[in-house]
């Protein structure tokens, strides 16, 4: 049976290719994952019960040191897969992985859904790249594939709430005060605007005005350092918790980033981008449908509202983009 290498590279996709992994493990196929020690990708890769080899390399918020740091990576992933034998390499977005599997004559399939980051590797070293369909004019390659939907769509789409789930939470008649998750913006992607940042500390000030409770869900202990003046008033698990329902059960989320308000989009849950770069295509479209609100000046901020959840009713999810991505990977296979 022929083997599919995934390389993993940063925590929300570890929740996109963990079911994708566990169906080609059921049909026969020969699974290894790589991954870094980068925000709470190895956790949630533990979480998951997925065994990987881990090989680290993250060069920060500058830009040569990420280079520097990609081919460095690169290497290590070369090294520790040279004795493998590997019919076709899977990522979103993972370039040093892309690089390593070039060297390793590896076939590539990529993935990525933010039309503004950066793709100079994606592009010219992968076989072949799976987008959305939204992006669909924009590359119009023979090598693109399209997906009707959002990848957030490839986990969620059988996620069944867990009622016992709250209980999870430090805190007291939790269903009598609006539940707030938030996760800062990502200040070492390449991609980042620092004024997202500035947007996230003044909507954590609006946020904590309120009675109401906060799960924040940082991304490195950088994040951790503004929090000091809140005290109390945040909860930061020490752990992963498991995000779906965290996102479910949450009464908004506001997010720095793309994932988690897509999967709150998906839930049926407010969703709130405070991310101030260039908007994805997908979500302008979220935005457009009325699934996603973008905050994106301070006068912004007050379009949040923090209140109860009025339906917590889940309705009937879209299974079809997993379908798609797996038909895409076994397509490709046979090649």
């Amino acid at each position: 049976m022929k083997s599919i290498w995934f390389d993993i590279d940063n925590s929300p996709h570890v929740l996109l290719f963990a079911p994708i992994i566990k169906i080609l493990q059921n049909e026969g196929y020969d699974i290894i994952v790589t991954a870094r020690d980068f925000a709470q990708t190895l956790p949630l890769l533990d979480k998951y019960k997925i065994p990987y080899i881990r090989v680290d390399g993250h060069g920060g918020r500058s830009k040569m040191k990420k280079i520097l740091a990609t081919l460095k990576r690169a290497y290590g992933l070369y090294k520790a897969l040279e004795s493998f034998k590997i019919d076709l390499m899977v990522n979103h977005g993972a370039r040093a992985g892309i690089i390593a599997a070039k060297a390793l004559n590896v076939p590539v399939i990529s993935a990525f859904d933010y039309e503004h980051t950066e793709l100079f590797i994606i592009k010219h070293l992968s076989n072949w790249i799976v987008i959305p369909s939204v992006l669909r004019n924009m590359f119009p390659d023979s090598k693109f594939s399209y997906y009707d939907g959002i990848k957030e769509e490839i986990y969620l789409c059988d996620f069944i709430p867990d009622e016992n789930f709250l209980k999870n939470l430090p805190f007291k008649n939790i269903k009598e005060k609006p539940l707030i998750t938030i996760r800062p913006p990502a200040r070492h992607a390449n991609y980042h605007n620092e004024f997202s940042e500035i947007v996230y500390r003044k909507t954590l000030d609006y946020i904590c005005n309120y009675d109401c409770y906060v799960v924040l869900i940082p991304r490195t202990k950088e994040d951790l350092d503004y929090l000091k003046v809140f005290k109390n008033k945040i909860f930061i698990p020490d752990v992963p918790l498991d995000g779906p329902n965290l996102i479910y059960y949450s009464d908004a989320v506001i997010s720095g980033g793309g994932t988690m308000v897509r999967e709150a989009s998906v839930l049926g849950t407010p969703s709130y981008s405070i991310f101030t770069g260039k908007p994805a295509a997908i979500d302008l479209e979220l935005s457009r449908n009325g699934r996603l609100t973008f905050i994106r000046a301070l006068s912004d901020i007050k379009k949040i509202k923090i209140e109860k959840k009025i339906n917590r009713s889940l309705k009937k999810l879209n299974c079809g983009v997993r379908e798609q991505f797996i038909k895409i990977i076994l397509d490709k296979l046979k090649n």
